[in-house]
C-alpha cells in the first residue's frame, strides 16, 4: 500500500529531528474544547512518534479538528434571540448588547457542534530540502506550515511552482507522440506518458471551455491527442510513470502529483527490527527518494531555477488568508 497518495511539494528549511522533537513534546496538543471552533495538533506519525524517522528523513502528522456549523446558523440565532429580547423590553439592542449575544449564542452552538476531524501527513529529505505534503489541497498545506512556525518560531519555505509547465508537458507530449519508438529521443527524460491526459483549449473569451480526457490509452501513440495538441489544446494533467522508483502518478498544470502508486514490494526480512516499525522505515524512506528523484529529474527537465527561500514567522501564520 502506498503511504504518499498525493503530494505539494515545498523547498523548506525544518529543524534537526532532536530539536524538533523536543519543541514538539513540549507543546499543549490536546483535542478540541467544547468551546473552541477549530484545533490544529500534531500527534504521533508512527511507532508512537510525534517525530517519525526514517533512514533519510522523517514523518509528521497535524490532525486537524474543526466544529461544522452550517452557514448562517449563529446569525440566525442571534436574529431570533434578540427579537425576542427587543419585543420583551420594548427597546432595540445597542451595539455591545448585539455583539455580547452574538459571542453568547456563538459559543453555545459551538458546544453542540458535530466535530471533523483530518489528518495531514508531511514527510521530510533534509538532503534535498524537500517537503512532501500528503495532499492535494492548498489549505491542508497552509494549515501544517502555520502549525510549524507556531511551534518553531519561523520556518523558511517556498512552494515548488514551476511556471509555463503547462507548455512545457504539451510539447513534450506532442514530441513524445511524433517521435514514438525513437530511443534517442527521450522527451521526458527518465519519465514516460503513461495512458492518462487531461487536456483543454478556450477557443474565444467568454466561450466554453473544451475539455478531452484520455483513460486507458497509451498516450504515446495516440493520433487523436496529437491533433487535438496541434489544435491548440494544453495538457492540464497528465499521467506518468518513473521506472528507476517503480512507481507512477498524474502530474497537474499546478505542479502537484496526485494518484502515486508504488508497485508493491516483498517486506525486508533481514530488517533490524523485524516488526511494522522496520517495514514503516523502509516504506517511507524508499517512498519519500522516489518523490525526490521524480521532483529533481521534473526540475530538470522544465529548467527549474530554485528561488531564494522565504522566511515565514508566526506573525504570518497568524494572519488571515486573503481571497
Amino acid at each position: 500500500m502506498t503511504m504518499i497518495k498525493n503530494a505539494i511539494v515545498l523547498k523548506a528549511l525544518l529543524p534537526e529531528v532532536a530539536l524538533l522533537r523536543q519543541q514538539l513534546e513540549a507543546a499543549d496538543w490536546a483535542e478540541i474544547a467544547e468551546t473552541e471552533f477549530r484545533r490544529d495538533a500534531f500527534i504521533p506519525a508512527a511507532a508512537g512518534e510525534l517525530v517519525a524517522d526514517f533512514p533519510s528523513g522523517f514523518a509528521l502528522c497535524l490532525r486537524c479538528q474543526e466544529k461544522i456549523i452550517p452557514t448562517g446558523t449563529i446569525g440566525e440565532a442571534v436574529f431570533k434571540r434578540a427579537s425576542e429580547i427587543e419585543e420583551e423590553r420594548g427597546e432595540p439592542l445597542d451595539d455591545e448588547e448585539r455583539d455580547q449575544l452574538y459571542g453568547d449564542v456563538a459559543v453555545e452552538i459551538c458546544k453542540k457542534a458535530f466535530v471533523k476531524t483530518k489528518y495531514v501527513q508531511a514527510f521530510y529529505h533534509p538532503e534535498s530540502e524537500y517537503l512532501f505534503v500528503n495532499t492535494s489541497s492548498p489549505g491542508d498545506v497552509k494549515r501544517l506550515m502555520g502549525a510549524l512556525v507556531k511551534l518553531t518560531g519561523k520556518v523558511q519555505t517556498v512552494t515548488i511552482h514551476i511556471s509555463g509547465i503547462k507548455n512545457g508537458v504539451t510539447a513534450r507530449l506532442r514530441d513524445a507522440i511524433e517521435h514514438q519508438g525513437d530511443d534517442e529521443k527521450r522527451p521526458f527524460g527518465k519519465l514516460a506518458p503513461d495512458d492518462h491526459a487531461r487536456v483543454k483549449r478556450l477557443l474565444q473569451p467568454g466561450e466554453p471551455t473544451e475539455v478531452v480526457t484520455y483513460k486507458g490509452t497509451w498516450l504515446a501513440n495516440n493520433e487523436e491527442l496529437l491533433s487535438h495538441l496541434k489544435d491548440g489544446f494544453e495538457v492540464e494533467e497528465i499521467g506518468l510513470s518513473f521506472p528507476p522508483a517503480a512507481m507512477s502518478f498524474r502530474l497537474t498544470h499546478q505542479f502537484r502529483f496526485k494518484g502515486i502508486d508504488f508497485e508493491p514490494q516483498e517486506p525486508d526480512d533481514d530488517g533490524g527490527e523485524g516488526d511494522d516499525v522496520h517495514d514503516w522505515r523502509m516504506m517511507a524512506m524508499r517512498e519519500v527518494e522516489g518523490m525526490v528523484g521524480v521532483v529533481n529529474e521534473l526540475c530538470e527537465l522544465m529548467e527549474y531555477e530554485q528561488p531564494v527561500l522565504e522566511e515565514e514567522s508566526d506573525d504570518d501564520a497568524n494572519q488571515e488568508p486573503t481571497a
